[in-house]
């Protein structure tokens, strides 16, 4: 009886319109990667880059309603961006990236009866996902602060008792 043994093989790349330079220039924090034409170089993807690609997947997720800024500080920022009418993707994201690996913070409002865990779970894997698929660079953590619950009825509530009495 004989036994065949293989060994695995990594995956092939889709080829990429610009060839090899565009392979190379997707590779993350490529410390002198040198292409089949000789090439070599670094890449950089900067703490901005990870923290708006964090918020914008976390937007995606079901059951988030926003993304709150701690602090004082974030507060100040949330009403700037109102004001001047910029969209804040990053408000509520704090990265750490490394040269091949990023920890992600994120801080959340939640909608009233979306289940936290579920939430959190798929938080972790819409993020981590986005940002491997984006940058390449692996996702060690991904830190979730639930700092408010969304009740949508509370804010109708107290619009139509702004001008009702109690006794008629």
């Amino acid at each position: 009886m004989t036994q065949e043994t293989s060994t695995p093989t990594a995956p092939v790349p889709a080829p990429a319109r610009g060839g090899d330079a565009a392979v190379a220039a997707r590779t993350p924090n490529a410390v002198g990667a040198a292409t089949a034409a000789g090439t070599g170089g670094a890449t950089h993807i900067a703490d901005a880059v990870v923290a708006r690609i964090a918020g914008l997947a976390a937007r995606e997720v079901s059951g988030v309603h926003d993304m709150a800024a701690p602090g004082a500080g974030g507060a100040f920022a949330t009403l700037t961006g109102r004001v001047t009418g910029q969209e804040q993707t990053d408000k509520g994201v704090a990265v750490e990236v490394g040269q091949t690996e990023c920890i992600v913070d994120l801080t959340i409002v939640v909608d009233f009866g979306a289940s936290i865990p579920q939430v959190s779970e798929a938080l972790r894997r819409t993020v981590s996902g986005r940002i491997s698929a984006m940058t390449g660079l692996t996702t060690k953590e991904v830190n979730i602060n639930v700092v408010d619950l969304y009740v949508p009825q509370r804010e109708q509530t107290q619009g139509q008792d702004a001008g009702q009495t109690r006794v008629q």
